[in-house]
Formats: C-alpha cells, sequence, structure tokens
C-alpha cells in the first residue's frame, strides 16, 4: 500500500520525531521515473522520452500551548534544484473550531489517487497565503473557509479589490461513505496556471467547483472526483476556456504490503490534457518507511486538440511510472 493517497496524507507520511515535548520533525524523500511515449496522427514513428526526479520534504510541528499549534514545511525538488516554502501555519483551537493563517492549500478538492501520476484534475489545486477557519462536528461533518487575495487580478482594475475565497463541505453518511463538494471564486488563482500568458489577468472571474465521493472498506477503496470552471475565461481559446476533469479509481487491499488499483479519466477544455485515459497501478509497502508503486497509464487526445512544437497533432501516449516514497 502506498504511504498516502491524499495532500493531507502526505503532509502526514514522514516518521514523527520528537525533539521536546511540543517539537517534532518528520521526512519524506521521493524518487520517481516516467517514461511517455507518443503517437502522432501524421508522424510514421512515436517518440519516447524518460524523465527522473527527486523531491524531500522536511515537516515540523510546534505545539507551544494546548490551543495553539504551527506547521512548516520545507521541500527540496531536483527538477527546481532549490529549496522551498511549502506550507507555514499558525492556528488556534477551540473545541471543535479552529481558525489558522499562512501560506497553505485551499480547501477546494482532495485530488485522490492511489497511482504515482497525478491525476489530471490536479490544475485546480490552489496553495497561497489565507486565514481560514475550520469547523469539525465529530469526525461526521466539516465545514473549511478561506480568504486569500490570490495570483487573478481584473484587467480593468487598478485598486484595491475584494479577497478571493474557498469553501468546502463534506460529511461521512455512514462509515463507509463519504460526500464532500467545494468552491473557489477564481480559478485564474489555481496552481494550473491557466492565464499565466495573460500574467493572470481576466476581463471577469471565473470560479470553479469541485465535489467527490469516497466508498472504502477493509478491503477496497473507491473514488469519483471532478472539478470544473463555473464558466468560459475568455482569454483562452473557444475550444478550451472551460476546463473539467474527472477521475474514477478503484482500488483494492490484497494485504497490508500490497495492493492494486484501475483508474478512469477525462477532460474537456483542458489545455494539452487527455480527453481519456485509463490504466492500472501496483503498490508494494515495506513496513511503516516506505512504498513503491508502478504505473501504466493510456492516453487519448482529441483530434488536433495537442500539438507539439513542430504542429503534429498528438493522438494518444502510453506512460510507465515509478515512484519510491521513504518516510524518515
Amino acid at each position: 500500500m502506498r504511504l498516502y493517497s491524499t495532500r493531507s496524507e502526505q503532509r502526514e507520511a514522514g516518521i514523527e520525531h520528537k525533539l521536546t515535548p511540543w517539537l517534532s520533525v518528520a521526512g519524506l524523500a521521493e524518487f520517481e521515473w516516467e517514461y511517455d511515449n507518443n503517437a502522432f496522427s501524421n508522424l510514421r514513428s512515436n517518440h519516447g522520452n524518460a524523465d527522473a526526479a527527486a523531491n524531500v520534504q522536511l515537516h515540523s510541528s510546534v505545539t507551544p500551548l494546548s490551543f495553539a499549534s504551527g506547521e512548516l514545511i520545507l521541500n527540496y525538488d531536483t527538477d527546481q534544484d532549490r529549496l522551498g516554502l511549502d506550507e507555514a501555519t499558525a492556528a488556534l483551537e477551540l473545541g471543535d473550531w479552529e481558525l489558522g493563517y499562512g501560506r497553505q492549500y485551499l480547501p477546494f478538492g482532495v485530488y485522490f489517487s492511489h497511482f504515482a501520476s497525478a491525476p489530471l484534475l490536479e490544475f485546480g489545486e490552489t496553495r497561497d497565503v489565507a486565514l481560514n477557519l475550520d469547523y469539525d462536528y465529530g469526525d461526521r461533518f466539516s465545514v473549511s473557509a478561506a480568504l486569500f487575495r490570490g495570483q487573478g487580478r481584473n484587467q480593468n482594475s487598478s485598486g484595491s479589490r475584494a479577497p478571493d475565497w474557498a469553501l468546502a463541505l463534506s460529511t461521512w453518511v455512514n462509515g463507509s461513505l463519504r460526500l464532500g463538494a467545494s468552491y473557489l471564486s477564481d480559478l485564474a488563482d489555481a496552481d494550473g496556471d491557466l492565464l499565466a500568458d495573460n500574467g493572470h489577468r481576466h476581463l471577469r472571474q471565473v470560479g470553479a467547483y469541485s465535489a467527490y465521493l469516497l466508498w472504502s472498506s477493509e478491503h477496497f477503496e473507491v473514488t469519483a472526483e471532478a472539478i470544473a470552471a463555473t464558466g468560459p475565461l475568455r482569454e483562452l481559446p473557444a475550444d478550451r476556456n472551460q476546463p473539467l476533469a474527472w477521475n474514477l479509481e478503484f482500488a483494492q487491499f490484497l494485504h497490508a504490503h500490497f495492493d492494486w488499483a484501475l483508474r478512469l479519466e477525462g477532460s474537456r477544455e483542458l489545455q494539452d490534457a487527455a480527453q481519456l485515459r485509463y490504466g492500472a497501478s501496483i503498490s508494494f509497502r515495506a513496513g511503516r518507511y516506505a512504498s513503491l508503486t508502478l504505473d501504466y497509464l493510456r492516453s487519448r487526445y482529441k483530434p488536433n486538440f495537442v500539438r507539439d512544437d513542430g504542429g503534429h497533432p498528438l493522438n494518444h501516449a502510453d506512460r510507465l511510472a515509478a515512484q519510491l516514497s521513504i518516510a524518515f
């Protein structure tokens, strides 16, 4: 089994080391390899390329008081060759309420995955400095709201503007079924950088919504998740200005140290993304400390939607991927 399947689980994947009663540290090292074999409709031969990368995540948490806490997550990525700040937050807790501030992943989408390859819907993942308020009711119902000033800007306004916001709701219907939904006020704020060529400026603000289902038991898990823009981003071409992506996965836990998973996902009007992608994954786990995941994914593209630098349209692609995660 993989060490994690969501962003929040990744944050807690490292081995906690108590340095003091109020300070702990943990780490996670990951080594990734991908090979993509791309088939273009007007070329006789396929084009293959391989890529390898590694990153190390260092997580520290501090709890100086029973009602106050802080988190700091640093990440080193060989692709960028630099040590970056992934998250840095401080929070106050009172009963079922928590008020936090800092650089964090906003409550929009969950991005479930049992694969080494990220799902297409990750274009909606958003990270920024935000003020957030969380409420949990007996682990049965939760709501999270965040206010922030994202990278999206109105082209026709040079003055101050209202803050952006995100809102998420989730509930356990019973011991096996969980449902959730979320909303982001401005899709230009997302890490997918849909409006990067426009300096993240838009004529009008376009939001996005997300919904998911998690059905789990001791031996299997089914997840379904979708993210979609609420309207067209007018700065983009008409055939790719209202992106949508969805992901459906089934995972079976055959043993405490082994599982396999199937994925079916797709997108519409999402720049450079497959129209349909499907495949299988297997994961091996070495106790608490390490996991190895191997993927195969087949992608099919809408005709003439994705082209290489030479203008050749991409027809389909095959991907092999591997990820070794080591907690320390």
